[in-house]
């Protein structure tokens, strides 16, 4: 648990919390975004066990309580379908017992607002984020170099993602980096990407609730997961066509 002292009395306080994929994580950010207390735990199972007292703690460390919340940010999808529930479930509740507005955050969002920044001087790279789906298939997002959105979240196999890649240079980050790397290079790409440090490939609890700090007021709601391969899965009719924004 880390936190700091950057409390006041008429702040604004959102809680982040994570619960999608391999960890359990909340954090609370302050009007500035800074963090005011955090908390992280890796884990694969046993989502419901932890998230209720990680949450109470870090409003503990912070000195707050849920009627203080300003917003709460939740990862909506692609996750796994257990933590997606644990999660979705616990921001509803607190949602309609404290009528603290939610605002549904991605996971690929949230580690997309991770990737760095061009040092001064250094050309722009489009951002592409996939997380490893198995089956040779990654959940798959991609904004240009200019950050506009081009490639909606889908699930696809890394010869379409790899397709989906635009010309030029490119960020890559998520837990699917390694193979996509992989599949551009055999495309004579590989000097093109840029694999971002394996600690940035999975969603941080602080930037969902930053995202959530900062989204607009058509954002708030009760949030839906984002399943982009439902358990009965179909061939999709477009013969999987990727969705653009």
């Amino acid at each position: 648990m880390t936190s700091s002292s950057n409390t006041g009395p008429d702040d604004v306080f959102v809680l982040g919390f994570d619960t999608a994929m391999d960890a359990c994580q909340a954090a609370i950010v302050s009007r500035s975004g800074a963090i005011v207390a955090k908390a992280h735990e890796p884990m694969k199972r046993g989502h419901a066990e932890y998230l209720i007292p990680m949450i109470g703690g870090v409003l503990e460390a912070a000195g707050l309580e849920l009627k203080d919340l300003t917003r709460i940010g939740v990862t909506v999808g692609p996750g796994t379908f257990a933590g997606l529930r644990v999660g979705l479930s616990a921001a509803r509740s607190f949602g309609l017992s404290h009528d603290i507005p939610i605002v549904g955050v991605t996971t690929l969002e949230a580690v997309a607002v991770t990737l760095p920044e061009p040092e001064a001087g250094q050309p722009l790279r489009a951002g592409v984020i996939a997380f490893d789906a198995r089956n040779d298939e990654v959940y798959l997002q991609v904004v240009d170099p200019l950050g506009t959105l081009v490639v909606a979240p889908s699930v696809v196999d890394l010869a379409t993602a790899a397709d989906a890649v635009p010309e030029g240079l490119v960020n890559l980050s998520g837990s699917g980096a390694p193979k996509l790397a992989d599949a551009l290079g055999a495309r004579s790409r590989a000097a093109d990407v840029n694999v971002v440090d394996e600690s940035l490939w999975a969603p941080q609890a602080e930037w969902i609730a930053r995202l959530a700090l900062v989204a607009p007021d058509d954002r708030v709601g009760p949030p839906s997961p984002l399943y982009l391969r439902p358990p009965d899965a179909k061939e999709p009719e477009n013969g999987g066509a990727l969705p653009h924004a």
